[in-house]
């Protein structure tokens, strides 16, 4: 079922929740994110209480915090935040917690190959560095809402969930695309309702460079060439200096390979 809220449309097809809570399953290799089915449309002005139960599938990895490290897959995200595959050699490098000291950086890298991409700012980030805030949005990036302080939303209240996204809004300004990613990738039924009340898509990924951990730059550099494929969303943060670094090496690559770099469309 695709939910529309204004240019908000989150595709809630098949997603494993019970009580309201995320049920994790082991999923080897996630299904295309474009092949979710989505069946006829609904439209809610009412707070979305027509919703159905959603499930969400995703690899459980280890980690700090117990961090899931796998690709959250509800069938028909893709759809939503995106669009249908193609083959189009276009990649959306996503970069979640920042701005940090290492944005400004990775914005020269950037600029250099005048490559678009999507940032998931944090309201308390962007709070503390508002000039980078601006000159993300100035080079023509997408910024996206990842919440005021990157809490676990399934478990905090509904309540919780609309301020975290509310505050964050109100600090980014009119300059915030209309989409979010939620921290952890842990998205439940409530918390997909709550986002889409709120004129946020929740924007997932197809591939990351777990620079959560500390890797060396070659591990990284390796996990960016595995996950680079026409269409891929690939998770990062801005918040390491070596995933900047790894993907200051990439650029040159990508282009030479004939790719395209830009924010997810949702996004911009």
């Amino acid at each position: 079922m695709t939910v529309r809220t204004g240019a908000v449309a989150l595709v809630l097809a098949g997603l494993v929740v019970a009580g309201g809570t995320v049920v994790s399953a082991q999923v080897p290799d996630p299904p295309d994110p474009g092949g979710g089915v989505t069946v006829g449309a609904s439209s809610s002005t009412s707070g979305h209480d027509d919703l159905p139960d959603v499930r969400v599938r995703w690899n459980r990895g280890s980690g700090p915090a117990q961090m899931n490290k796998g690709l959250p897959n509800p069938p028909g995200w893709y759809r939503a935040a995106v669009g249908p595959r193609r083959p189009e050699k276009v990649l959306y490098l996503t970069f979640d917690d920042g701005p940090s000291r290492h944005t400004a950086a990775l914005l020269r890298h950037l600029g250099r190959y005048r490559a678009k991409v999507t940032f998931f700012v944090t309201g308390a980030a962007a709070s503390s560095r508002p000039r980078l805030v601006d000159r993300i949005h100035r080079q023509g990036h997408a910024l996206g809402n990842h919440t005021w302080g990157h809490p676990r939303l399934t478990r905090i209240s509904t309540a919780a969930v609309s301020s975290e996204l509310r505050r964050t809004r109100i600090v980014v300004g009119p300059d915030m695309g209309d989409c979010m990613r939620p921290p952890y990738g842990l998205v439940n039924r409530r918390v997909a309702k709550a986002s889409i009340a709120a004129g946020f898509q929740p924007v997932l990924w197809t591939a990351h460079i777990e620079d959560w951990v500390p890797h060396s730059g070659s591990w990284t550099i390796g996990q960016l060439r595995r996950g680079t494929r026409p269409g891929a969303v690939i998770l990062m943060h801005d918040t390491h200096a070596t995933t900047v670094a790894a993907v200051s090496k990439m650029l040159p690559r990508w282009r030479a390979q004939g790719y395209r770099l830009a924010p997810v469309p949702v996004c911009s």
